[in-house]
């Protein structure tokens, strides 16, 4: 008995989800698009003041020093970022104070943005 409905059921699944599927490519109007409350976070952005710690042309990546960054809720710490491009690490040297933006949806955000700080 429970095998004959077992046999039932995957039987009604090979009938019915490519009937499902062929419904879905029907609808242009829902092709790219998520259903409501189920989308993608959009990137965040924020920005920060601190100190770097160390440049890392190689590996694309720059350690800072950071005030604590509101937009975020994040304390003062310090940490390693990865940078967007690796031509924003020119000119940036150990010690020096920066202004910087993070971009991104995580708690790995990318830097997207330095300039001199005071």
């Amino acid at each position: 008995m429970f095998q004959s409905k077992m046999l039932l059921a995957a039987l009604g699944l090979t009938l019915v989800l490519p009937a499902l599927a062929d419904n879905m490519n029907e609808m242009p109007h829902m092709q790219g698009k998520m259903p409501a409350g189920s989308a993608e976070p959009t990137a965040k952005t924020a920005h920060g003041i601190g100190v770097v710690k160390d440049v890392d042309p190689k590996n694309g990546t720059i350690t800072l020093d950071h005030q604590p960054i509101k937009d975020l809720n994040w304390p003062a710490m310090t940490m390693r970022f990865k940078v967007a491009k690796a031509d924003l690490l020119k000119g940036v040297a150990v010690g020096q104070h920066v202004n910087f933006t993070l971009q991104g949806n995580d708690m790995n955000p990318v830097v997207t943005a330095i300039s001199a700080g005071k």
